[in-house]
């Protein structure tokens, strides 16, 4: 069955977009719909019934949010749009030279899911920019075992 997959992306340099749009790629080539959305927000995640949420986000400055994925990040602390078990996944893009904030925007995405109630199927991934130079490829990965165990979970939700 066919689900309608929302990818709000955080990227500072364009690579997490790249990473989004890579992934948008191979889900709609697996037959579902994806949205990249690189200014998302809340109206845009309420606005359609979504049957999961994939974030993708690199890491800024001292292991923030990047400043196009902030906004959302903070409607969905002001607005607390309760995910009711909707699946949910996050890539995160970082560079492990800056050990204690390495990935740390992934790991605020993801627990903010995990505050409104999303399920998280498989664990974040997150992509070291010193271990590889195809995070597309790493993220490609950890996408098939997530569409595995996400969108099956979609299905029998919604059945």
């Amino acid at each position: 069955m066919m689900a309608n997959i929302y990818l709000p992306v955080g990227s500072v340099t364009g690579t997490a977009t790249a990473v989004a749009n890579a992934l948008a790629d191979a889900l709609i080539a697996a037959g579902h719909n994806a949205s990249v959305d690189i200014n998302a927000s809340v109206a845009a995640l309420n606005a359609q019934p979504w049957d999961a949420v994939l974030v993708v986000t690199s890491t800024t400055g001292q292991g923030d949010v990047p400043a196009n994925l902030l906004p959302f990040y903070v409607q969905l602390e002001e607005q607390f749009p309760l995910q009711n078990g909707r699946p949910f996944g996050v890539v995160s893009l970082g560079d492990s030279s800056y050990d204690r904030t390495f990935c740390n925007a992934g790991a605020l995405l993801e627990e903010r899911f995990f505050e409104l109630q999303g399920k998280a199927p498989i664990p974040r991934v997150t992509i070291d920019a010193t271990e590889t130079s195809t995070p597309d490829d790493d993220a490609l990965f950890w996408l098939k075992e997530w569409m595995e165990v996400a969108l099956a979970w979609t299905n029998a939700v919604s059945r």
